[in-house]
């Protein structure tokens, strides 16, 4: 994909990136070093001035920020200083047994710190959690109804009880605030142990990714948006259905990555990075200001581009002071302040949590799979173990681990540092039945419906209508309601499976009786061709997709066995 000229230019001056590619070449060592430590100081020749009484010793100097240059393209507006102080507070100072009722529209205006550190040692989790949201109700509630009275009573101060008093005092310059600020009071947790954890977690990913997104020619500080949406967790799943270290959407995750059938890359902390940098660098492309990016990332780049015609705006200031959208809620007016905050506290992680170990990177080396290949004999030529192997690729849906899949064809994969090479050899004597030329077959289970006609199901599915009935034995094109048919499947169904292999070389997907997943439209292609020194890797990134996709899309069955002159089929940009 081509750099975007006006910000490589803005980047570069601040000396916050580099955009000399990296080489595609294999294998390929990740870096291992974390941080590199101080100088270790010299000692100077005696002197005359050694007869001198010692010098109190000098206070240990901090490390040196390495992105302190960058932080100057994400600028701190006036309005978002008190925000982003309450969320550094959330983050390194408030436990997660401390609930801070706080006002909805200035979450800086703290009215109250509910603490139940010591109901945590006594209590179990569900205790603990109940007695949370209770209290916070109940506390929410009075102080609602002290607003109330202070508002009420504001031209007779003296007949003010106690709290509504000290409320009213926290209103003095805009004591009209009063009546809106009874609708607005919220309970946050603290996420300091998270956020600790978070900080030792983050070592095992934060050097490769800094790598990918400087890669991309973007601010690596944007690495730091994980403490704000997953804490470093690999495995965090919203109730939205967002997974991932990044929190990627599925509908997002099409646009950026796999999720299909075969893997889920939201789950995979490096591939997910990858998308990360391409989505954010799309926010920046169509937003230009990086306040802006960083809140679409959460709000969407459509709606806030809306957002900000419906206002006459330019500005995330003009957002926040004129944009009135029940859908433009707490977390997208917060997000860019808590990602400031976020970053503060982890570039001063030493000053709020001490010494924290933080873990080691994982290292690791890429192999290419030549074709379609069972997942346990690709984890025996790994010379790992099941679970490490797991966690080096952890995007494979059970349905590839348990062996009713195959790992596709052109796919990298990772393995330990040093066994490259062995598993290249090992994959090469591999014997003829333990690849395969193709991926295994996969169908959709379509329950038919009272009235469903062949035609009308083969267009739902955009499959031909003599392509059910050889695939099913249908005579006379005659259906029933409540027969079953397998329908031909090209992987856009949705991933959740529920069949087993069977002997036709086949699997079954679940649908939803006879509402079944619509197949997605046509894909749109464009031909590329190869340039010398191209390959397959350089040019799905290139064009959004993947190896797999490329090599499906043009009917090919080995990625190394493309050439300079070729022509492919890609997607339509």
């Amino acid at each position: 994909m081509p750099l975007n000229r006006p910000l490589t230019a803005a980047l570069l001056a601040l000396g916050c990136c580099s955009t000399q590619a990296d080489p595609a070449t294999e294998p390929r060592l990740v870096p291992v070093i974390y941080e590199a430590p101080s100088p270790v100081a010299t000692p100077a020749p005696p002197t005359a001035a050694a007869a001198l009484p010692p010098a109190a010793p000098a206070k240990p100097r901090e490390p040196e920020d390495p992105l302190a240059r960058e932080r100057a393209a994400f600028p701190r507006p006036a309005v978002l200083k008190g925000n982003i102080a309450f969320w550094r507070k959330v983050f390194a100072e408030y436990s997660e047994n401390q609930s801070v009722i706080h006002d909805l529209r200035k979450p800086e205006r703290v009215y109250e710190v509910l603490d139940f550190r010591d109901e945590a040692l006594r209590l179990n989790k569900v205790q603990l959690s109940n007695l949370k949201s209770a209290e916070e109700k109940r506390v929410r509630g009075r102080i609602e109804s002290a607003l109330r009275r202070a508002y009420t009573q504001r031209e007779q101060p003296a007949v003010l009880d106690d709290e509504a008093r000290r409320l009213a005092a926290m209103f003095a310059n805009e004591p009209s605030a009063l009546r809106e600020a009874a609708d607005n009071i919220r309970a946050q947790r603290g996420l300091r142990e998270r956020t600790r954890e978070a900080m030792a977690i983050s070592g095992q990913y934060l050097p490769e990714m800094e790598r990918i997104f400087a890669d991309a020619d973007m601010p690596r500080l944007l690495t730091r948006l994980p403490f704000v949406e997953s804490s470093f967790n690999v495995d965090a799943y919203s109730k939205v259905a967002a997974a991932g270290l990044w929190q990627f959407m599925p509908e997002s995750a099409r646009m950026y990555m796999r999720f299909n059938h075969v893997a889920d890359d939201r789950r995979d902390p490096w591939t997910s990075t990858e998308a990360a940098a391409e989505h954010l660098r799309d926010d920046y492309r169509v937003l230009q200001d990086w306040p802006l990016a960083v809140t679409a990332y959460n709000y969407g780049r459509g709606g806030l581009k809306r957002a900000l015609a419906e206002t006459g705006g330019d500005s995330l200031d003009d957002l926040l002071s004129r944009y009135d959208n029940k859908r433009f809620g707490f977390a997208s007016r917060n997000f860019y302040s808590e990602f400031l905050a976020a970053t503060d506290v982890e570039r001063d992680w030493r000053q709020h949590f001490g010494d924290v170990q933080r873990h080691a990177p994982v290292a690791f080396e890429t192999v290419t799979v030549e074709r379609y290949t069972p997942w346990r004999t690709l984890l025996k030529l790994s010379g790992t173990d099941e679970e490490r192997f797991a966690r080096l690729n952890p995007s494979y849906r059970d349905e590839v681990q348990h062996g009713r899949l195959y790992v596709p064809a052109g796919d990298r994969i990772r393995v330990p540092v040093g066994r490259a090479a062995a598993f290249r050899a090992g994959y090469q004597q591999l014997a003829g039945n333990e690849t395969y030329d193709r991926q295994r077959d996969i169908y959709l289970s379509h329950r038919i419906g009272k009235g469903e006609t062949l035609g009308g199901i083969a267009k739902r599915y955009q499959v031909s209508q003599k392509t059910l009935v050889a695939l099913n034995g249908i005579k006379n094109g005659k259906l029933r309601a409540g027969q079953t048919l397998k329908v031909p499947n090209d992987g856009g169904a949705a991933p959740v499976m529920v069949a087993r292999a069977s002997e036709r070389h086949e699997i079954s997907m679940g649908s939803t009786g006879s509402k079944p997943v619509k197949a997605p439209k046509k894909l749109k292609t464009q031909i590329h061709r190869v340039k010398s020194g191209q390959n397959l890797s350089v040019i799905a990134k290139r064009y959004d997709t993947t190896v797999r996709h490329l090599l499906e899309l043009n009917g090919l069955q080995d990625a190394g066995r493309i050439r300079a002159g070729m022509k492919l089929k890609v997607p339509l940009a």
